[in-house]
């Protein structure tokens, strides 16, 4: 089990600029299984960046179109990601992240998850194929939070998947021409 975490370790790690790959992957919180074709080694600076330049065109293009949720819903999310960039341009995180100094970079978009010792794949997505579906339960989300929701999505932030690298989530990995197989994931 260390080998092949060793050797998908080592594959993402030596990942220079932005790779395409394949990953098939079981979710944890919603025991989905899909296979993804996502985009790793990416700038999650950049991500932020062009989401921003595209939110403020949707919001001049909407302008006379969203109600007054989704206008205060863009604004939210616009001044969110303008903090990631000022926090990212002093080499820190957005204050309202979550999931603040859990991580210890190990690679281009790969990381240590320091409360479970996974590692933790950063991605955007390109395509999601899905092998078995999941559970969805129903969630009675705020307006405010579905109108972030659909705005989020249509950019591309929206894009950005986290995997959890362990054996219990991932059946298969491609990545540079090499394919690493998790034999242990049921499926």
């Amino acid at each position: 089990m260390k080998n092949l975490i060793a050797k998908a370790t080592k594959a993402v790690t030596q990942i220079k600029g932005c790779r395409l790959a394949s990953i098939t992957y079981l979710s944890k919180k919603h025991n989905e299984l899909a296979r993804f074709t996502a985009n790793f080694g990416f700038s999650y600076g950049q991500v932020i960046e062009k989401s921003i330049t595209e939110l403020e065109i949707l919001t001049r293009e909407n302008e006379n179109v969203w109600n007054a949720v989704e206008k205060e819903a863009a604004a939210e999310l616009m001044a969110s990601f303008k903090e990631t960039q000022a926090a990212h341009a002093r080499g820190e995180q957005n204050a309202a992240y979550t999931k603040k100094g859990q991580y210890i970079p190990i690679g281009n978009g790969a990381n240590l998850n320091t409360s479970d010792n996974s590692i933790q794949l950063f991605g955007l997505v390109l395509t999601k194929t899905v092998l078995r579906a999941g559970v969805y339960p129903h969630v009675n989300s705020a307006p405010k939070t579905i109108a972030k929701n659909k705005i989020r999505k249509l950019l591309p932030v929206g894009n950005f998947r986290e995997f959890a690298l362990d054996m219990t989530q991932v059946e298969q990995m491609k990545i540079n021409g090499d394919v690493i197989e998790f034999p242990e994931l049921s499926v």
